[in-house]
This record gives structure tokens, C-alpha cells and sequence, in this order.
């Protein structure tokens, strides 16, 4: 099932979870997740994150909230490339790894759509927590909003497109089962077509030496 965004698959990066203290500039490692996390935490409100960092933020709890809408399929999705951070990168990173996840586990149309329709929620739930996150933080200025949204804008778009190709792909399959299922009725119709027209062919054959017989001259006859 071709209907991959972004020519990516899922196994062209690494899962990625981390706290909203990791985002915050100009601290090593153990003081963003060790025991400095809820001073951290707290000083978030006089820091300002970079756009990469924000957007960074919003992929992750995107996967985050995918991977829990589809907790009752047993399926998830990993992370997108920790080296590209842009609005376009990150929409077509999260588009791909929901649209090789309906490839490579969908048989049927109603998992496809069930794998769409969670994954969809789920992008639209992380978006929604990314936001209050940020705001929480002090840091949602209207650059970082700008580039939330383009991402949801971006992210929404894939998703038609992604419905889109699962119609076309459906649509054409079902099309394909009912011209096979037709095609045996129309091999007897075209046969019995062709037994009626040799059977006229032959009846009009017939009539036609009749009259020729009927109508050819008697010699030895007397006038």
C-alpha cells in the first residue's frame, strides 16, 4: 500500500522523549532531568526558547500523543530527525512514520482508517499540548506560535492528502472485486450473443438456398 508523505520511513530515526525542562538553553544534561528538574522547571518563565527548541517541543509531544491515541492498536510511531527542526521538516517526518505505520500494518480498509483516524487525534492532542506547554512556560511569542501553526497547517494538509490516497486506493480495489465478480456474467452474455447470431446466420442461410432452390429454372417441363 503506496501511500507514504515525505519519502521517509519509519526506521530513519530514533524515538525521542523528553521533559519540558530539557528544552530550556544554557544547561548541561543531569541539571534538565536530574534533581535541579523543578528549579528548572520554575526558572522556564524567564527564559526564551529558540524557535528550533519550541518546534522541537511540539514534535515530541506530537509523537507523545500519537503513540497514546494508538495504545489500543499496540502500534506507535518513532521520533523524527533530532538534526531538523523546521515547521516543513517535522510535517513531513510526522506524516510519514503515520503513513508507513497504515502500510506496513493495514490489511483492510477499517484498520487503515481506524490507524488514521487515532493517529490524527493524537497530532491534533499533541499540537494542543505543545501549545499550553509553551505557554506555561512563558515562551509561546507570537514567532513560536507562527511556526506551531505552519506545522499544523502542514500536518493537516498531509492528512487529506494521506485520506485522500485511502480513498482512491479503496475505491479502486472495490472496483476491481466488482468488475471480477461481473466478469462471469458477461462471458455467458457474450456467449449467448454469439450462439443467437450463428443461429440467425444459419437460419438465414438456410431461407436464403430455400429460395434459391425455389427459384432456379425447371428443364424438360412442358409450358
Amino acid at each position: 500500500m503506496d501511500i507514504t508523505i515525505g519519502g521517509l520511513s519509519s526506521q530513519q530515526s530514533g524515538a525521542s522523549s523528553r521533559s519540558a525542562q530539557s528544552y530550556l538553553p544554557g544547561q548541561s544534561d543531569s541539571e534538565k532531568t536530574g534533581n535541579n528538574g523543578a528549579s528548572a522547571f520554575a526558572a522556564a518563565t524567564s527564559v526564551s526558547l529558540s524557535s528550533e527548541s519550541a518546534v522541537r517541543l511540539s514534535a515530541d509531544n506530537i509523537v507523545a500523543a500519537i503513540n497514546e491515541s494508538l495504545q489500543s492498536t499496540g502500534l506507535s510511531i518513532q521520533g523524527v530527525d533530532p538534526n531538523d527542526f523546521t515547521p516543513e521538516a517535522v510535517a513531513d517526518r510526522i506524516l510519514a512514520r503515520v503513513g508507513d505505520l497504515i502500510a506496513s500494518n493495514a490489511s483492510s480498509e477499517a484498520e487503515a482508517r481506524e490507524i488514521f483516524d487515532q493517529a490524527s487525534e493524537g497530532i491534533q492532542a499533541g499540537l494542543e499540548d505543545a501549545r499550553e506547554i509553551l505557554d506555561g512556560l512563558g515562551a509561546l511569542n507570537d514567532e513560536i506560535n507562527d511556526n506551531i501553526s505552519e506545522t499544523e497547517e502542514r500536518l493537516n494538509e498531509g492528512l487529506q492528502s494521506i485520506e485522500q490516497r485511502l480513498t482512491e486506493l479503496f475505491n479502486s480495489s472495490a472496483s476491481e472485486e466488482a468488475a471480477e465478480a461481473a466478469a462471469p456474467e458477461r462471458d455467458e452474455q457474450v456467449l449467448q450473443s454469439q450462439v443467437t447470431q450463428t443461429a440467425q446466420a444459419s437460419q438465414a442461410y438456410a431461407e436464403a438456398g430455400s429460395n434459391a432452390q425455389r427459384n432456379a429454372p425447371r428443364y424438360g417441363t412442358n409450358g
